[in-house]
């Protein structure tokens, strides 16, 4: 069934490839037979496609009896007939009419397909069990008559046919005589001869196919390059007298024509000047036979000229001889106006670009290429439209769809992605250019609002929240005022008055938060540093806070003095936010831990209360302005702007601010401040081993990793001495594995993670990093800053994160 199905598909394909080659050269073939011949195998291929869905076991056309049989046997009395035809047409004077032949063969085609499938009229061919009938035998032995008629009257009209195409003519027919042989004995629809017949048929419409193919094109080529070589003369004059210049070199690139206006222009300077300049492209267009195309410039007259050139290679037919012809035309003036143009461009301030009608990018300036980091080649490929921020995008593109089928200008408001990571703000617009009511340029700018609408981000911010909440102590101090009008009872007029001057006191404090804020986003925060025990500040605001909250109990439970630079008056107001923050958020508590103490040249102040606690998730947000945890948003009132107030005044003084927490059990908040300027202190360096108060390296050559365990209060300094270490013992052990031990890392590292991950991750991988095993510390933070610390970085090394370090170590020792 396999066999059958492909022989037959083929040998259609091959049917329908004679009648392509047959129609579409009628009108320059010279031979009536083969024309005449080639228009029947469309209806020959198309029965023996019905003749193939037909047999048992396709599925396709479903009939009682067997009318593949009679399909076939149909055909091939068609096919025959077509030979003997064909010479009928060869002898007569007339023109041959194709379309009427075409309507012929239609109508002879649409009754033998009727008269099977639909009258049930054509006689039976095959019987089952019984094998094929007697019309069917006689009718194959009709159609080998008919072909050996056809051999005969071939050879008869041999001269009518180049030898070629005769010999393969002949040879059709006869191994159609042999393919109608082997059906006319068998006894099975399968077997091997029916597999020989098939051969037979195949290998017929082949020769059919190459005698057309030879007939149809060979012969009328060579009337075309008769022709061409006719009006080679034709050419050469227009050539001649083209305001362009045009040169034809050999291979050994010496000139061997130029063109009237190449005569006036070019000297044996200037002819040696071309040849230095494009030395390169001619030999590449030469050997490769590819064209190539450019500019060109020329000092001609004392004057630079630009031209732009093709290179076009030559090579004749069965000739080794080899030329390549020069075309240049000056393109000077217009190569100036887009070198000024392109000049004006990239010194707008603004992302320009133009694309193409259907949105493909044509050009983009050098703004662009800066602001994203990427090469004007790159840009071309894909589309600054790749760098809207993913909540953008879709509707970006939405609008940016409709402006290219209605053909109207394009305008929105998006955050496009710059090169050092960060999402800005962009007013982007696009102008539909038309010459001639039809459109044929996008022009196109990208403004950069960032600034503009995050300050009116912030202004809207401001005036919200400023609104709600300023309105609650303004509204309790008019109350209380009306009451005092009223009230001559002294002992309530106290009251009132204490109430007054509370909610006069968080007016106060209100108005300084949001003053803080706007001089922290103008870069105005001024410090005014002197030297001061932190620790004796730190009780200082816990005794004023232990008078002003008695519900809870402010214990400090380690009390180190630590001498630092600092701005006093910040400090007390960071230590201040969190013993209030500590006492607000732990109403069911009754006591609050504070701790002062000293660690790696640093001192760290921390409140633990035992509150509401904080969600994971949450804990990193909780340093923007006016964010709250979700859990404290509807209990407690406020800005949300004393966490942000506090590390950016931690930040200022060179510090860090984390938070650990749990949800349920209370947070501890933290922050470190530096004692003094240095370096940790060295304890041991040796070849390939470090070691100091913050990490220990080592290389352990039986596993073949370097292992380094990192502890303590770690800070941007810390972090980037230490990661310079491993990157020199990394160079020098030739390792490829690194384990990375943080679980005694504490605080907040953060600032650091910039910097790991453009800078220090890629220079461990140049240093040969493969393997890079990463082992969480507790802290959240430290966390974070961690996995910040990688993801910004390309994947070219193998990282991996773990909680547990036995997990870490038997995966490393797999690598």
């Amino acid at each position: 069934m396999l066999f059958h199905t492909l022989v037959e598909l083929f040998s259609i394909v091959v049917a329908f490839a004679v009648f392509i080659v047959a129609w579409n050269s009628r009108k320059m073939q010279d031979n009536a037979y083969l024309h005449v011949v080639g228009l029947a195998y469309l209806f020959i291929g198309s029965l023996d496609l019905l003749h193939t869905l037909s047999f048992k076991g396709m599925q396709v056309i479903t009939s009682d009896g067997f009318p593949a049989n009679q399909f076939w046997i149909a055909t091939r009395c068609f096919e025959a007939m077509v030979f003997l035809f064909g010479f009928v047409c060869i002898t007569g004077k007339r023109r041959i009419k194709s379309e009427l032949i075409f309507l012929g063969y239609l109508i002879i085609s649409l009754l033998i397909a009727l008269s099977i499938l639909d009258w049930k009229v054509f006689p039976v061919c095959f019987i089952q069990g019984q094998g094929q009938t007697d019309f069917k035998v006689n009718m194959e032995y009709l159609v080998i008559l008919i072909l050996f008629i056809s051999l005969g009257m071939l050879y008869r009209h041999r001269r009518r046919f180049e030898r070629k195409t005769y010999d393969l003519l002949a040879a059709s027919i006869f191994f159609a005589i042999l393919s109608e042989c082997c059906f006319a004995s068998y006894s099975t629809n399968i077997g091997p001869i029916n597999e020989v017949g098939h051969y037979g048929k195949l290998i017929s419409f082949f020769l059919i196919y190459k005698a057309s193919v030879e007939m149809a094109f060979i012969r009328p080529v060579d009337y075309i390059f008769r022709a061409l070589r006719e009006s080679e003369q034709d050419y050469r004059t227009l050539a001649e007298n083209l305001p362009g210049i045009i040169l034809r070199f050999d291979q050994k690139l010496d000139r061997i024509f130029s063109n009237r206006a190449g005569e006036d222009h070019i000297g044996l300077a200037i002819e040696a000047e071309i040849r230095e300049k494009l030395q390169h492209q001619l030999r590449m267009s030469l050997e490769n036979q590819i064209s190539q195309s450019g500019d060109l410039t020329l000092m001609l007259n004392g004057q630079e000229r630009i031209y732009a050139y093709q290179l076009i290679p030559e090579s004749l037919a069965g000739s080794s001889r080899l030329s390549i012809l020069l075309i240049c035309q000056e393109v000077t003036a217009s190569r100036k106006e887009k070198q000024y143009l392109n000049a004006l461009l990239d010194s707008i301030p603004h992302q320009v670009w133009t694309a193409a009608p259907g949105g493909t990018l044509e050009y983009v300036n050098e703004v662009m290429c800066e602001d994203f980091g990427e090469s004007r080649a790159s840009l071309l490929e894909a589309h600054w439209l790749l760098h809207i921020h993913p909540e953008d995008f879709a509707e970006s593109q939405r609008q940016w769809n409709q402006g290219l089928e209605n053909g109207q200008a394009f305008l929105i408001q998006c955050r496009l992605k710059m090169s050092d990571g960060i999402y800005r703000w962009h007013l982007c617009k696009a102008q539909p250019i038309y010459e001639q009511e039809q459109l044929s340029l996008w022009i196109g700018t990208n403004t950069n609002i960032h600034e503009q609408k995050k300050g009116q981000e912030q202004r809207d911010e401001f005036i919200s929240i400023a609104s709600h909440e300023l309105k609650t102590p303004l509204t309790s101090i008019k109350a209380f005022n009306q009451l005092l009008l009223r009230s001559r009872d002294l002992g309530k007029m106290q009251s009132y008055l204490q109430k007054v001057d509370a909610s006069t006191t968080k007016l106060e404090r209100l108005i300084n938060e949001m003053l803080d804020v706007s001089r922290i986003n103008a870069g105005k925060l001024q410090l005014n540093t002197s030297s001061f025990d932190l620790a004796e500040l730190t009780r200082e605001c816990i005794a004023a806070w232990q008078l002003s909250s008695p519900s809870h109990r402010l214990e400090m439970t380690e009390d180190m003095e630590a001498i630092i630079l600092a701005d006093r008056f910040r400090i007390e107001q960071v230590i201040n936010n969190l013993l209030s923050n500590a006492i607000k958020y732990s109403p069911e508590a009754q006591e609050v831990i504070v701790t002062c103490k000293t660690a790696q040249n640093s001192a760290i102040v921390s409140v633990k209360d035992f509150g509401i606690g904080i969600a994971p998730q949450e804990l990193e947000k909780l340093f923007d302005r006016y964010y709250r945890a979700d859990n404290a948003a509807e209990r407690f009132g406020g800005l949300g702007l004393g966490l942000f107030i506090s590390s950016e005044i931690i930040k200022n003084h060179e510090g860090t601010f984390w938070i650990e927490s749990e949800p349920g059990k209370g947070s501890t908040v933290s922050f470190r401040l530096p004692l003094e300027e240095q370096l940790p202190q060295q304890v041991e360096a040796l070849n390939l081993e470090y070691h100091d108060e913050y990490l220990h390296i080592w290389c352990n050559q039986v596993s073949g990793c370097m292992e380094v365990s990192w502890k303590g209060y770690q800070n941007v300094k810390s972090v980037q001495h230490g990661g310079m270490q491993m990157l020199a013992i990394l160079k020098r052990s030739g390792l490829h594995k690194v384990l990375n031990d943080n679980r005694e890392v504490l605080g907040n590292w953060s600032e650091a993670s910039d910097w790991a991950a453009k800078v220090w991750f890629p220079m461990m991988v140049d240093a040969g990093l493969e393997h890079f095993a990463w082992i969480f510390s507790p802290s959240v933070f430290a966390k974070l800053a961690a996995q910040k610390s990688y993801e910004q970085s390309d994947e070219a090394a193998n990282v991996r994160f773990f909680d547990d370090m036995d997990a870490a170590q038997e995966w490393i020792d797999h690598q």
